[in-house]
């Protein structure tokens, strides 16, 4: 078993993980994969920050510019569309040792006893959805 998700969706996917009520083993399992979510959107961060920074104006050391706290992007059109290809790239966590918990998990949203409306109902219905078997 796998789960692949859009680098865009992580933040969703860890809230969804944090609001399953479980217990025990299978909350255990559900910590493992939020940690892994978490280390990647940690990397995602640090990723998109390189990015701002390559496509900011400098100033007269080198350093980008930063305004308000915004980076001063000198070609948003290009940089935006960078950003959004940057977004739709697939975190894949694939490993034999993750098939245990990955299926445990997978079975703690099938087993879910929670009521999601709007949003939340999307975001889970994603997260169930990045689930894949290796099989085939």
């Amino acid at each position: 078993m796998k789960i692949k998700i859009n680098k865009i969706k992580l933040i969703d996917s860890i809230n969804i993980l944090d609001e399953l009520p479980l217990k025990g083993l299978k909350s255990i399992h559900r910590s493992r994969l939020r940690e892994k979510l978490t280390s990647e959107l940690e990397r995602v961060i640090k990723e998109e920050k390189q990015l701002k920074k390559d496509y900011s104006n400098v100033d007269e050391k080198g350093e980008p510019i930063i305004n308000d706290g915004y980076y001063d992007i000198r070609d948003m059109d290009n940089f935006q569309k960078v950003l959004s290809e940057f977004y739709q790239e697939t975190i894949i966590i694939d490993d034999n040792n993750d098939e245990v918990y990955l299926e445990s998990v997978k079975g703690a949203l099938e087993d879910a006893d929670v009521q999601w409306s709007g949003k939340k109902a999307i975001d889970y219905a994603y997260l169930y959805d990045a689930f894949q078997t290796n099989k085939g």
